[in-house]
């Protein structure tokens, strides 16, 4: 079970970092659904992971994270549908 939780531990990792590497080279936009998307479920599969193994001094950071990246998500769905009703 522990090879389960570590194989997440180590999707949520690459996901943030690939998310952080895609908008560093120019590829995605800091405001780009599919970067907020990468962090948010990242951030989600990390503290998953850290609570099973009860790192807990780095969750509270990855909650937070996961919240702003849930903010993202919703904020551009939100510009989206407003876009797309004003036409």
């Amino acid at each position: 079970m522990s090879i389960l939780f570590n194989v997440i531990g180590a999707v949520g990792s690459l996901l943030i970092l690939f998310g952080f590497y895609r908008t560093s080279i120019g590829r995605w936009s800091g405001r780009s659904f599919l970067y907020e998307f990468d962090n948010l479920i990242g951030a989600v599969l990390v503290v998953i992971y850290q609570i099973h193994f009860r790192a807990y001094i780095t969750v509270v950071l990855n909650i937070i994270w996961a919240v702003v990246a849930f903010r993202g998500v919703t904020s551009i769905v939100e510009r989206r549908n407003n876009h797309s009703k004003s036409k």
